[in-house]
Parts: C-alpha cells; structure tokens; sequence
C-alpha cells in the first residue's frame, strides 16, 4: 500500500510515518525542502518536493497513491491570515490534486482539529455532528479545510480527524507546560477545567484505523482518550512524571490577558509567534474541551492504549533524553 503523507517532518506527522511504516506501508512524504527532513531523517520514507500553499507544485503527487494522509498546517503564527492560507487554503489545494488522482485512490485523511468544533457547553461531550463553534482563527481555519476536503468527498473517499489536545515526544506546544513544572511551578485556575487529551502514538493509530475501516465518506471522528482530566490532576501527573514537587499557583484569567498582550510586543518586535497570546487565552478561558469518543471506537474500533499518566511518563523520559528538560 502507498501512502502520501503531507507534514511529515512536524511532530503528529512524523509519528504517523513511523507507524505506517510499522505496518508495512510504502510512504512518501510532500516536503518543501528535502534537504531538511525534520523528524523523516533515517526513515525509510521517499521525499516528494512539493507545497501545500503552492498548487503548481502538487500536480502528479498523488498519482499512483492508496491514501492521502495530509497533517501539514499551523498551529501558531504572528498574522491570523497565515492560518487561513496554510489550514484552509493549503487543505484544499492539496484535496484537489488527489482529486485530480482520485481513480485509484482508497482514501483522503484530513487531520483536522478538536478546535475546529469548538469547546463543549456545560462539560457536555461535544459530538462529531455538534454545530461547529471555533473560538480562534486557527479553530476556523482548520473547521474551512474540511468543509473544501467535504466539497470533495463524491471524488473521493473522505475521513475527517480531529485530534483533541495532542502530547507525546517531539512535541513542542504541550512541552512548555512540561518545561514551567519542572521548575517548580504548575498553574491552576479558580473554576474546575476538563479536557480531553490523546497521546500521540495513539492518535496516529486511530488515523491509521480511519483509513482502513469501512466508513462513509465525509465522516468524522474524535480521536481522544475515553478518559476526561481536570488542568490540576494533568499538572499534578506531568509534576510526578518529572519527579519534582511543583507548588500550584492559582492564576486569574485577567492576568493571561495582561501577560497576552505583553508577549504580543515582544512578538512584534523579535518577529517569533508568541506562545501565549489573546486567542490561546481565548481557549484557555473555556471550561470544558471533552469530547465524545463513542463513534470511533464504535466505527474504528479504536481504544486509546495510553493513559495520561503512562503517556506522560513517556514523554518526560524522552524530554530529558534529548535535553529539552
């Protein structure tokens, strides 16, 4: 079987590669640049030059492929516009050259994102075919880059993923609270907060499993744990993880707004995104992020393998290991 992978060098992606490749999969990945394969070097992986943002580069990419796995996208940029361009409009070009491919093509595999639905109201489990509510341009974005792959989902086989909040090994975002509490600190907020979370060789399982299941085209699943976590019992586990005793700090949300707009200037002036700014506050001032997870197992068949304080474990062993931590 042939797989077509777009962002395979970023961190959900290059897991995915592996675990593909454990299952015998011929893969190839789309990359801008292969004389910098991130996380693909090593891998027995042939690399496609070729840009989602750049149509006139993806004709022919597809063309003799069994699926199309496309994780390439943005998750933090200085100018909301990049997100429309590389989650929505990068979606699309690269839907419609498999498209343009589609004879002998099995399967399109959007990742997508819990954002892209939106938080849950009142801890309620959102489900897959919940009205989409976005509270970020990023959410937006990637809620545009399935409504142009479902355009196309009567020229292809469509499924549609969307990851709740991922962690695992190589990642960066969830890292920096792994990084403050092995300093000693972990933040807490006056209300309860719930969320559903994913380790990251379980959710490159469940993307596998929506490739090969028998679903209908445009069909949409949570890859998550079955398990909710409170933001205390997540810091309390990350904290054991390391090994450190980490004293909680209650923060107000006023305050994240205050810090947000700060670490925009600074932004502004070194040109780097900022790791917290007013839309991630956006978020994190949503209570509840849980997700119903009945229509993959059911559908997929898939079971998360990693519990967060395993998952966490795992991480934190590799952090220190490669000197993040």
């Amino acid at each position: 079987m042939k797989a077509l992978v777009t962002g395979g060098t970023g961190f959900i992606g290059s897991h995915l590669v592996e675990a593909l490749i454990k299952r015998g999969f011929e893969v190839h990945c789309l990359v801008r640049d292969p004389a910098r394969p991130g996380w693909l070097k090593g891998l027995d992986v042939e690399l496609i030059r070729g840009d989602c943002c750049r149509p006139e580069t993806l004709s022919g990419v597809a063309h003799g492929m069994d699926y199309v796995f496309h994780a390439a996208g943005i998750t933090k940029t200085r100018d909301a516009r990049e997100y429309y361009l590389v989650n929505g409009e990068g979606t699309r070009n690269i839907a419609e050259a498999a498209a343009s491919e589609a004879g002998g093509l099995r399967k399109f595999i959007y990742i997508s994102s819990q954002a892209a639905a939106g938080p849950s109201r009142e801890g309620v489990p959102r489900k897959e075919d919940d009205p989409p509510e976005p509270v970020t341009d990023y959410g937006k974005s990637k809620l545009l880059g399935e409504k142009y792959a479902l355009a196309l989902r009567e020229r292809f086989n469509l499924a549609i993923i969307r990851p709740t909040a991922v962690y695992g090994p190589r990642d960066r975002d969830i890292y920096e609270f792994f990084r403050i509490i092995s300093r000693g600190f972990r933040t807490s907020f006056k209300d309860e907060r719930l969320l559903s979370i994913c380790y990251v060789e379980d959710l490159a399982e469940g993307i596998i499993l929506s490739a090969l299941g028998d679903t209908t085209s445009g069909e949409t699943f949570f890859i998550a744990e079955k398990s909710n976590y409170s933001w205390d019992y997540l810091g309390a586990a990350i904290a054991e993880a390391l090994g450190v005793k980490a004293r909680k700090l209650v923060v107000p949300l006023p305050v994240l707004d205050v810090v947000a707009v700060l670490a925009e200037a600074v932004s502004a002036l070194n040109g780097k995104p900022a790791l917290l700014n007013r839309q991630k506050v956006a978020e994190i001032k949503q209570r509840y992020w849980v997700v119903d997870t009945a229509r993959a197992r059911e559908r997929l068949n898939f079971s998360a393998r990693f519990d967060f304080k395993t998952g966490s474990k795992l991480t934190a062993e590799w952090y220190r290991h490669h000197g993040w931590i």
